[in-house]
C-alpha cells in the first residue's frame, strides 16, 4: 500500500508540474478533474481531520473579511507585480503590524497570498476578487465590530476577546464555561480526541524521559505534574505504554475539569483541581509538563504561569513546554486558523520561535 500511495503522490505531483493554468482548462474538464480530487481527499483523510477541518474552516472566511476591512486587498490592487512585505503592507493599512501578519497567515495558507519570504507575500488571482467594489466585498455583511472599535491591533488582554464582545461578558472563556456543563464535557471530550488523536507520536516516543527524568529513588517525589492536563489522557497514555513506572504522576486543571473525569484515572495517576495563576502546591517535583497551555494565554497571563512553575521548582527540576511552533513562512492552513480560533477565545496566540 505505501508503494502504491507513493507512486501516486509522484504522478500528481508530475502532473500539477505540466497543468494548464485553471482559466484554459474546458468547463466538463475541470469539474470532472474536481470531482476526483474530492473523492481522492475522502478517500485518504481520516475521519477525525475531516471534522478538524470542518471546525476550522469558518477562520479563513474570518481572516478575509478582517483582511478587506484592513484595506490589505486595496493595498495589493496597487502594489508593483502584486507584491509586499510586512513593513510596506503595514504602512498602506489600517492598524498593526503584529495583527497584520497574523492576517496574512491565515489568508496565504487558504490560498488567497503566496508567502514568498518571510514576511513577504505575493497577490494570488483569488486576492483581486476580494479588493473595494468586488462583487464579494459588497456581499460580506459581517462588521467585524471589535477590530474596527480598537483599530485592527492585536489583542493583547485575555478579557477583552470577540468572546466577550460576542456573549456579552466580562468573563474569560475558560470562567465563562464553568457555568455551562454540557459546554464544558464538550470541550475537554475535544481535547482529549482532537490534536492528540491525530498526532500519533507523543512527546514521551521522543523525548528522552528515562534518562532526562531520572530520579534518585525517593519514593516521596512526585516524577511528572501535568499542568493544564484535562482529564488526564496524557498522563494516562505514559503510564499506560510504560507500566513500570512507579513514581507519582498527577495531572492538574481547573476542578470543574477533574469533577468531570466520568471513569477512575489509571492506577498511578492522580487528578488534582488547581487554578495554574495560583501558588503550585506540588514543590520540587522531578518534572513539570505543560502541553498546549501557554497558546491560550497572551504573554502577560503566560509569564505569570511560568514564575508560579518557577516558584515550585527544585534545583535539579524540569520544565517541559509541548505546544505548537508555527514556521515562520508557509504555515498550514490548520495552524494558521488555530491561532484565529487563539485571538478569538482568547486574545492570545500559536507562536513561532522569534
Amino acid at each position: 500500500m505505501a508503494d502504491t500511495v507513493n507512486a501516486l503522490t509522484s504522478a500528481v505531483n508530475s502532473t500539477l508540474a505540466k497543468l494548464t493554468p485553471g482559466d484554459e482548462i474546458a468547463e466538463a474538464d475541470r469539474y470532472q478533474l474536481l470531482d476526483a480530487i474530492d473523492k481522492l481527499r475522502v478517500a485518504v483523510e481520516p475521519p477525525l481531520l475531516t471534522v478538524r477541518n470542518l471546525c476550522s474552516d469558518h477562520h479563513g472566511l474570518v481572516a478575509i473579511r478582517v483582511a478587506m476591512a484592513m484595506g490589505i486587498f486595496d493595498a495589493f490592487a496597487s502594489a508593483k507585480n502584486g507584491e509586499m512585505n510586512a513593513d510596506a503592507l503595514d504602512e498602506n493599512t489600517k492598524g498593526g503590524k503584529a495583527l497584520l501578519v497574523r492576517i496574512m497567515r491565515v489568508v496565504c495558507a487558504n490560498h488567497v497570498f503566496e508567502e514568498t519570504g518571510v514576511e513577504r507575500y505575493r497577490a494570488l488571482p483569488l486576492a483581486i476578487m476580494f479588493a473595494s467594489n468586488s462583487p464579494p466585498s459588497e456581499a460580506s455583511v459581517h462588521s467585524y465590530d471589535y477590530f474596527e472599535a480598537r483599530g485592527y491591533r492585536n489583542p493583547q488582554d485575555a478579557y477583552d476577546t470577540t468572546f466577550q464582545l460576542a456573549f456579552e461578558t466580562k468573563e474569560h472563556y475558560f470562567e465563562w464555561i464553568q457555568h455551562d456543563p454540557e459546554e464544558l464535557h464538550a470541550f475537554n471530550t475535544v481535547m482529549e480526541i482532537g490534536n492528540r488523536s491525530l498526532e500519533g507520536v507523543q512527546w514521551y516516543d521522543y523525548y528522552p524521559w528515562q534518562e532526562n527524568l531520572a530520579t534518585t529513588g525517593d519514593t516521596n517525589r512526585v516524577l511528572l505534574v501535568d499542568i493544564g492536563g484535562g482529564r488526564g489522557h496524557d498522563l494516562s497514555g505514559f503510564k499506560r505504554k510504560y507500566p513500570e513506572i512507579r513514581d507519582h504522576l498527577i495531572v492538574q486543571d481547573l476542578p470543574k475539569v477533574i469533577e468531570d473525569i466520568l471513569e477512575p484515572l489509571i492506577e498511578g495517576v492522580q487528578p488534582m483541581g488547581y487554578n495554574m495563576f495560583d501558588p503550585q502546591p506540588i514543590r520540587g517535583a522531578k518534572a513539570y509538563y505543560m502541553r498546549t497551555v501557554l497558546h491560550d494565554w497572551p504573554d502577560k497571563q503566560a509569564l505569570e504561569v511560568l514564575r508560579r512553575v518557577h516558584d515550585a521548582m527544585a534545583a535539579d527540576s524540569v520544565l517541559l513546554i509541548n505546544e505548537n511552533v508555527l514556521p515562520e513562512i508557509k504555515a498550514p492552513e490548520f495552524s494558521s486558523s488555530m491561532d484565529s480560533i487563539m485571538m478569538e477565545l482568547y486574545g492570545s496566540l500559536e507562536r513561532t520561535e522569534r
